[in-house]
């Protein structure tokens, strides 16, 4: 029962809810696919079966029985989906899916790589997929009585095509401009009244003025398809149409057709299938007679092996009847014979026992050699290796001496050379100038402000150019006037400074020279001078590296920045005792 209710909704899914309509339909289905499988013919065709939707495994089907037409036109299928992998279907060419109720193609239509007709008409369709544009042995594209809205760019890239038909599309107005590289194109079919691009002056004209405009839009130069070797009553869908049954011969003469086609293929089968059986009852006759032959053979040799088996057994009864009497008249004779062997089994015993205590000697004094060899190797393992740790102390000891010998030898090269740097100062009067400036220079009040001023209005050009950067990354343009009025006169003031502070340097080189040519007669002039230099300066000077910017800044706004030299002493005292 559960079967039945099955297969009722299979053929409801496959057919719709028209039970009549759907039983013929179904026995008109099965006699189509019994003929796809047993006809050699290229084509499989499914057309005017009601269908719903494909029945299941009908892709693999063309590619297993290599068909290369596949006419599915006259049913109402919206999907493609239940038929299986649209990859089987690359070895066909020819595809009509006309009269169905198609809205969309599905994207995998670009596996029928082979295809040369595509029949489309007839149906809901909006857009063409851009897998289209991967048939490029595609020839024939029929898309009218469609709801088509544009064309999709990629059928210029279908460089084969010679019939295109776009008629029928109300909502379709525009034609691609890409359609122009498709430079074989023979035909477009279409309502030239209802386009406006080409305009309708254009697109009645024909082909080739359509393929024209569209050049001449796309900036190429038009060149006319080559003829083809195809006459013109052999481009299908033109003058001829090879869906379609003929006119004259009625529905009734098909189905009789049909009928002696199906009634020839079934003799023809009946006729194989019994050829095949009677080979096979031949063979199997064969075979019996060859089975019957070897049991023959096999019978045979058992009632040998048999007759040989018996005859052992009356043998060995015989003797045991023989050792009975002999056992039962020579009673002395067993008891010796059962004492020797006693005797021997004994003996045997002594010697295999001897034998296996040998053997345990041997295995133990062999395990002795081998413990004593290894402690021997141990023990001359750890002699070469308190010689190798020996040596490597004694190389270490000879580069410890070598070390500070050549350490020795460093220092009294560096105290010679600065012995000798020393005599060269006390007998080079030049260096001694030089250093004396030095020295003149860095107590100099005057420089030292100066170098302060110029460092603290360094500084201040940096935190400027922090503040601008600040500023420029948050995007702030408020008083950027006012910045760069003051950067300006940093700049200036830094000038300044910088001209005051090389004209206090060529004072303090004409004042040595001064100096050297009074005291140019004295011993030891300027070794003197550098140190009553040392003993007039403060000493809190030599040790400031860097002011406080606000206590710098409070100096400079009251002009008495040249006064922090002499200032120094009494600032770092008390700040010694305020820490104490």
């Amino acid at each position: 029962m559960g079967s039945a209710v099955s297969a009722q909704q299979r053929t409801m899914s496959l057919f719709g809810r028209n039970a009549h309509n759907s039983q013929e339909a179904r026995a008109r289905l099965d006699r189509k696919l019994y003929l796809a499988r047993e006809s050699p013919e290229p084509d499989f065709d499914l057309s005017d079966c009601c269908l719903r939707r494909l029945p299941s495994g009908i892709f693999s089907i063309c590619k297993v029985f290599r068909k290369d037409n596949l006419y599915l036109h006259n049913n109402r299928l919206q999907s493609l989906e239940e038929g299986g992998q649209l990859s089987d279907l690359f070895l066909i060419k020819v595809l009509n899916l006309s009269c169905n109720q198609f809205f969309r193609l599905p994207n995998g239509i670009r596996y029928l790589v082979n295809l040369t007709e595509l029949y489309l008409q007839n149906n809901f369709l909006e857009s063409i997929p851009d897998g289209i544009k991967l048939l490029e042995s595609l020839q024939v594209l029929d898309l009218s009585k469609n709801k088509l809205k544009h064309l999709n760019p990629g059928l210029g890239n279908l460089k084969c095509m010679r019939l295109l038909k776009i008629s029928d599309n109300k909502h379709l107005s525009k034609l691609c401009p890409e359609l122009c590289l498709a430079t074989n194109l023979l035909s477009i079919e279409l309502d030239g009244d209802n386009f406006t691009f080409p305009p309708p002056c254009i697109a009645t004209q024909g082909t080739s003025e359509i393929m024209r405009y569209l050049c001449s839009e796309m900036s190429i130069e038009y060149i006319a398809p080559l003829p083809s070797d195809t006459s013109p009553s052999q481009l299908p869908n033109i003058y001829y149409n090879p869906f379609e049954k003929q006119l004259g011969i009625t529905w009734e003469e098909q189905e009789a057709a049909m009928i002696e086609q199906e009634s020839k293929i079934h003799k023809a089968n009946q006729e194989q299938r019994g050829k095949f059986l009677s080979k096979i009852i031949q063979e199997q006759q064969d075979l019996d007679s060859e089975i019957a032959k070897v049991q023959e053979v096999r019978e045979v040799e058992r009632q040998k092996l048999m007759k040989t088996i018996q005859m052992e057994e009356k043998e060995i009864e015989c003797l045991v009847k023989n050792f009975i009497q002999i056992d039962s008249l020579h009673p002395e004779a067993v008891q010796q014979q059962l004492a020797y062997e006693q005797t021997e089994h004994d003996r045997l015993l002594e010697i295999t026992r001897q034998n296996y205590d040998n053997v345990r000697r041997v295995d133990i004094l062999k395990a002795m050699e081998e413990l004593i060899e290894k402690d021997s190797s141990i023990q001359m393992y750890k002699k070469y290796y308190k010689d190798d740790l020996n040596n490597i102390k004694e190389n270490m000891l000879i580069q410890e001496n070598e070390g500070a010998m050549k350490l020795s030898e460093l220092l009294n090269a560096k105290d010679q050379s600065r012995t000798t740097l020393v005599q060269t100062l006390l007998e080079d009067q030049d260096i001694q100038k030089a250093i004396v400036s030095s020295l003149l220079e860095k107590v100099d009040a005057k420089s030292w402000s100066l170098n302060q001023e110029i460092a603290l209005i360094s500084e201040n050009l940096a935190r400027l150019s922090v503040i601008e950067q600040e500023k420029k990354n948050m995007h702030i343009v408020f008083n950027y006037n006012e910045l760069l009025q003051q950067r300006i006169h940093l700049v200036e003031l830094l000038d300044n400074l910088l001209d005051q502070r090389n004209i206090r340097r060529k004072q303090l080189i004409n004042t040595l020279k001064e100096v050297e040519t009074e005291g140019i007669r004295s011993k030891d002039f300027w070794l003197k001078s550098y140190q009553k230099l040392l003993d007039s300066a403060p000493k809190s000077l030599f040790s400031i590296r860097k002011l406080d910017p606000v206590f710098a800044n409070n100096l400079l706004q009251e002009g008495v920045i040249h006064c922090l030299p002499f200032l120094v002493k009494y600032l770092f005292s008390a700040r010694a005792a305020s820490l104490k």
